[in-house]
């Protein structure tokens, strides 16, 4: 990913990470597509290789599918609704 933008974020499960918007690694260069990555550190204090990426249109139907089955929790809905 070429990062454009990014934010300091930890999980609810304490791992520090960011959050990166940019355009992503399998986009050659063209800039046609962005992407959205949950970046952490592994053990040696590089970011993850296991860091998912995802594009956007990706993203959005995995939060519609896990609202669909009952996955994201009261607080998670609340904050879908203030920003939407």
């Amino acid at each position: 990913m070429i990062m454009i933008w990014n934010k300091d974020y930890t999980d609810e499960g304490g791992t520090p990470g960011e959050i990166r918007i940019g355009w992503p690694s399998w986009d050659k260069g063209e800039h046609r597509s962005k992407s959205i990555k949950w970046a952490y550190r592994d053990e040696s204090g590089k970011i993850s290789r296991g860091s998912p990426e995802v594009p956007f249109d990706v993203l959005v139907e995995m939060v519609v599918y896990a609202m669909e089955k009952g996955e994201l929790t009261e607080s998670q809905i609340e904050r879908l609704r203030g920003v939407l």
